[in-house]
């Protein structure tokens, strides 16, 4: 039996998530109108098969061992043990159940151990479903109601009250996670919007919004390739390529790129697109075709740097605003060529190299000559600045040399006539000394009534000449001729 809560539990708006990630094998949706899970894996060896009805996809699946993943045979019952018959007792063993029916049609549950008396009696088992923790049960009433026990949770299926029960699982809502709920109350259908992290299980009457968007398969955007109900609040990003797009030359190009987004509003998402990636494909096709068709060849690759900037993706910035989404960057991958223009491009790309490297070549060899001529210059230059400081301190030696004998004859001078001074000091000292001795002398002779005129002239003349009278004598000093 398909069971009716089995969920894809990768989150949305990770483009590359079914088409890199998905296997044969992986669970798909009770939604009939999805692809099913391992499409991306069939599509890498089949091109032609969105031609193929979903029943021919469901086939060629199965013939590759893919599908759904089948539910336990189980479905959350517990394997119990029937009572055992005797010829006049049933036995039922301990933590079993059955339901004793009467001949008069009346149905009693019973519940072991117990031995029960068979006369006019028959019985039948009960079945125990369990429902552990991440998983509840799903019970379905005769009377039309249903109810949700989360687990751990047990129970007995009760065929006069219950209609079936099965085991379901909850799903798991990371952080930076959401999923839409809808409700039906009072014949009215609600929305509201669970965040994670938390653990989803459903209440009677509600069911999850299923996101059908645009995927990669093959490398290529596809319709309806990504299905999920939980949506991912985290900054993502994804790789497009704008095939077939010409220049203003009518140059044939491929414009790589990849889209930095984040969803930031769920509600404005919910009212204003069906598929937010789609209308970004569609927004970053409109705006690189606009782009590309100003420029011709060799000037959109003068300008590749504008396709990094998001002022150029006016109209994706404006699309994702309104779709509650932030485009937070775009990034410019490069571009693919058609073969011939390729080829083209490549010898272009090896001329101008070539030619590169010479003038490179031609430009190193300039500035080695240079080099060698600075060098030359530079040591010519130290050269003779050595020489100049050699003379220099020739020159400075000399000029001590000479202020040294300078220095040395000034203080021989010096002491010369410092000699020659305390020579005359000596001598006037001396000769001072001896006319005070002498004055010392003459005045004893002339205490003692010596004619000191006689004393002093007779033995230093050799003429005395003795004058008399009281005339004023008149000398006549001359030659002796």
């Amino acid at each position: 039996m398909q069971q009716q809560y089995r969920y894809n539990k990768k989150a949305g708006a990770l483009q590359e998530a079914m088409g890199s990630r998905a296997r044969l094998g992986d669970e798909s949706l009770a939604t009939p109108n999805f692809p099913p899970a391992g499409y991306a894996a069939a599509h890498n060896t089949n091109p032609n098969l969105e031609q193929l009805s979903m029943t021919e996809v469901a086939t060629l699946l199965r013939s590759r061992g893919g599908g759904a993943q089948q539910a336990s045979a189980d479905n959350g019952r517990d394997q119990t043990r029937p009572g055992t018959y005797t010829p006049f007792f049933y036995i039922l063993e301990e933590g079993q159940k059955a339901l004793q029916i009467s001949d008069d049609g009346t149905v009693q549950v019973i519940e072991g151990p117990q031995k029960v008396w068979r006369r006019k009696k028959r019985f039948e088992p009960m079945q125990l479903y369990i429902a552990h923790p991440g998983e509840f049960l799903v019970v379905r009433f005769r009377d039309g109601g249903q109810e949700h026990l989360v687990g751990p949770a047990h129970c007995w299926l009760d065929p006069r009250v219950h209609r079936s029960i099965t085991r379901e699982e909850t799903l798991q809502i990371s952080d930076k996670e959401a999923v839409v709920v809808y409700s039906e109350v009072d014949g009215q259908v609600q929305r509201r919007i669970d965040h994670g992290p938390a653990v989803f299980m459903p209440s009677p009457g509600e069911w999850l919004h299923t996101f059908s968007w645009h995927g990669s398969i093959g490398g290529q955007k596809v319709p309806n390739a990504l299905v999920f109900q939980k949506l991912w609040m985290m900054p993502d990003q994804m790789y497009h390529d704008v095939s077939d797009v010409r220049t203003a030359d009518d140059a044939v190009l491929t414009i790589k790129l990849m889209l930095f987004f984040e969803l930031v509003d769920i509600e404005r998402m919910l009212v204003t697109t069906h598929d937010p990636i789609g209308d970004f494909v569609n927004a970053a096709t409109s705006d690189t075709v606009e782009f590309l068709s100003r420029h011709d060849f060799e000037s959109f690759k003068t300008h590749t740097h504008k396709l990094n900037e998001l002022s150029t993706y006016r109209q994706l910035t404006a699309r994702a605003e309104q779709s509650g989404y932030r485009i937070h960057k775009v990034v410019y991958r490069g571009y693919g060529a058609p073969p011939a223009l390729q080829k083209m491009h490549d010898e272009a790309i090896q001329t101008r190299t070539r030619l590169q490297l010479e003038r490179q070549t031609e430009q190193q060899a300039q500035e080695l000559s240079d080099f060698k001529l600075e060098r030359q210059l530079a040591r010519a230059e130290n050269e003779r600045k050595a020489e100049l400081a050699v003379f220099e301190q020739r020159l400075e030696v000399e000029r001590r040399e000479a202020e040294a004998r300078l220095r040395a004859e000034s203080d021989r001078r010096d002491a010369e006539r410092a000699q020659k001074k305390r020579d005359a000091q000596l001598e006037a000292e001396i000769a001072a000394q001896q006319q005070s001795e002498q004055r010392t002398h003459l005045a004893a002779l002339a205490g003692m009534g010596v004619d000191l005129t006689t004393y002093l002239t007779r033995g230093g003349a050799d003429r005395v000449i003795e004058v008399r009278g009281g005339n004023t004598p008149h000398v006549h000093l001359g030659d002796d001729r």
